[in-house]
């Protein structure tokens, strides 16, 4: 049997030990994004397994079954193994990878980009959907958000635009309606027949306007 077996074997008799211990060696390679407290207790679960195994060792050299010369190689072997696995431990949390939160990074770089109706849908969709996104995601996300609205707002200017130019010419044409009603032109006289009442009846400026009809109708006998 080679020296480290006869440690093993002398540390784990009757007692839990660092020296063959699956436990404790499982653990420090099982590491979880769960925080700190479990490497915590990890560290906690070494310290106290290397407190029972030196005091196992303090037992062996005082009841003689060992030497103090074997007690000292077995205590330094003790504390290099808790050394080694608590070292392993703080390696393995190091490593571990924690899931970030891009949505809050996100609001803490452009705070109220949410606070907007429409926004607000898009935000609390995001937060209730499975997917874990970092900050540059929900960045795209909201670069695409602006270049929808700014799209809309496009179309709404266009369209109002559009419906202007159809009132205003709507009201243009309106205007030449009305202006042809009160002011019909020669060509509507060509059908009309003036009596010689209507004539004494007209202003100055109405016998001017249809002068050039009146006469052409007194030439023609057509007046009566």
């Amino acid at each position: 049997m080679d020296k480290e077996e006869e440690i093993k074997r002398v540390l784990s008799a009757g007692n839990e030990s660092l020296a063959d211990n699956p436990q404790v060696q499982n653990a420090q390679q099982s590491p979880t994004p769960n925080g700190g407290n479990l490497m915590q207790n990890q560290q906690h679960d070494v310290k106290s397994i290397a407190e029972k195994d030196i005091l196992a060792i303090q037992n062996l050299v005082a009841t003689g079954k060992i030497d103090s010369t074997q007690g000292q190689y077995l205590v330094n072997y003790v504390m290099n193994k808790a050394y080694d696995m608590v070292k392993n431990n703080n390696q393995n949390a190091d490593n571990v990878s924690v899931p970030t939160n891009g949505i809050r990074d996100f609001e803490i770089e452009h705070q109220g980009f949410f606070n907007r109706d429409g926004r607000a849908d898009v935000l609390n969709y995001l937060k209730n959907s499975n997917y874990t996104l970092d900050k540059d995601e929900v960045s795209k996300i909201s670069q695409l958000i602006e270049k929808i609205e700014q799209s809309a707002i496009e179309r709404y200017l266009k369209q109002s635009a559009h419906e202007k130019t159809l009132n205003d010419e709507n009201e243009m044409a309106k205007l030449r309606l009305k202006a042809n009603a009160q002011n019909p032109a020669f060509g509507d006289t060509q059908t009309r027949v003036f009596t010689r009442e209507q004539i004494g009846k007209m202003s100055g400026a109405e016998f001017a306007k249809y002068e050039k009809a009146i006469m052409e109708q007194l030439r023609k006998g057509l007046i009566r």
